[in-house]
């Protein structure tokens, strides 16, 4: 699109401010809530900066805005299908774009990665918790596998990871032959550093064991995408359960979460006379466009070729930001597969400026504190983090 970030934000802030004097505000009133606008606005641009790479909050590309503002505009639920037969079409497009490539078979929509990892587990518990309550996922795994376990009552063990963050396969061997767990949580993407755990050694480890396979692949799902990714879809279809969020990674908004399974989940065994149709027994209730309609517009505009030139750009950026600080003198960085770069400065270096700006962010690797640049968007640049790094060098 032509227009620019800059540019939509005017306008955006021009026509709310218009449709606000529709409404009997005082005048006082009305300008406080315009400037707080203007001032929301602009704060959100930040996502759009080139040396944005300390969160993993890319931009919202254009196609998922206006995806965004048809979603809020139809406001249609799915608990209800039989009504909107079009938004039933809109689903069912996005899960036959991205289940072959996560070797699965069914999903839902999810409000992002943490409900997927709920709503998993939950699957999980009705399917072998009759053989154990025992979960475990590696010390690097989302805080929001330990909220899961706490919420559903199963017990969760951390598997130690090696310098690299990725789960101990001989530890959660040993941790496997002393108690079968009931679900096991592999990592596609580890917050801090973007690892990845060996999902084939994972697998053989629990091959003849009744045990579900789950794939936190919230970051790093978006390589199921590219041809030369260390994951494939047969890597992940070994696993009963993938999530992915597209807004981490995919310009997408919030909420943005897919869940994807082998099996079908079943209808809830709640009464609902209500509905024509009984709801599936998953997490998410009530549902419709605003989960839908962002990701549906980007990948049927863009295609696979379109978001896979997107992520082929983010991880170089990755790679040439990487390379340069390791060509400096007392710099060291490592850039994962997913396009996280974490590095060291030389000692005395502080860049607690740039931190506070939110160009990099702090996390630890080995038991020592590194900083964090994250590629998670198209919009970041490698050539202006150099540049903002350059009075360092």
């Amino acid at each position: 699109m032509s227009i620019s970030s800059n540019q939509l934000s005017t306008t955006l802030s021009a026509l709310i401010n218009q449709s606000l004097q529709q409404f009997d505000i005082n005048a006082k009133t009305l300008q406080q809530l315009s400037q707080q606008i203007d001032t929301l606005l602009l704060a959100g641009q930040r996502h759009r900066h080139a040396n944005w790479a300390g969160h993993m909050t890319p931009a919202v590309n254009e196609l998922a805005a206006l995806g965004q503002l048809v979603a809020a505009l139809h406001q249609g639920n799915l608990l209800s299908s039989e009504l909107y037969p079009e938004l039933a079409i809109v689903e069912k497009d996005i899960f036959d774009f991205f289940c072959p490539l996560f070797g699965q078979q069914h999903g839902h929509a999810t409000h992002g990665g943490s409900y997927g990892n709920l709503d998993a587990l939950w699957q999980a518990r009705k399917k072998f918790g009759g053989y154990s309550n025992r979960v475990y996922a590696s010390d690097q795994s989302h805080y929001s596998v330990f909220k899961a376990c706490d919420i559903l009552g199963l017990e969760l063990q951390l598997i130690p990871t090696n310098n690299s963050q990725q789960m101990d396969i001989a530890a959660l061997a040993f941790a496997c032959n002393e108690q079968t767990p009931m679900a096991i949580v592999a990592t596609a993407g580890t917050t801090s550093s973007g690892q990845i755990d060996d999902i084939n050694a994972v697998k053989a480890i629990i091959e003849h064991s009744p045990c579900w396979l789950h794939i936190d692949a919230a970051w790093g799902g978006f390589l199921s995408l590219i041809n030369t990714s260390p994951l494939t879809d047969k890597q992940f279809g070994q696993a009963d359960s993938v999530c992915f969020d597209p807004h981490k990674s995919l310009g997408q908004p919030r909420p943005c979460g897919l869940l994807m399974y082998q099996q079908p989940i079943k209808a809830a065994a709640s009464p609902t006379q209500y509905l024509t149709q009984t709801p599936r027994d998953t997490l998410p209730g009530s549902y419709g466009a605003e989960l839908l309609l962002p990701l549906w517009l980007t990948i049927k505009t863009l295609g696979k070729t379109g978001l896979v030139d997107q992520i082929d750009f983010q991880l170089d950026q990755a790679r040439k930001f990487a390379g340069f600080l390791n060509e400096q003198p007392g710099w060291q960085a490592e850039v994962s597969p997913t396009g996280i770069v974490c590095f060291n400065s030389p000692p005395q270096t502080d860049l607690s400026d740039l931190l506070e700006k939110g160009i990099f962010s702090l996390t630890e690797l080995a038991g020592k504190k590194v900083y964090r640049a994250v590629f998670a968007g198209p919009s970041t640049r490698s050539d202006t983090l150099i540049s903002d790094l350059a009075p360092y060098l």
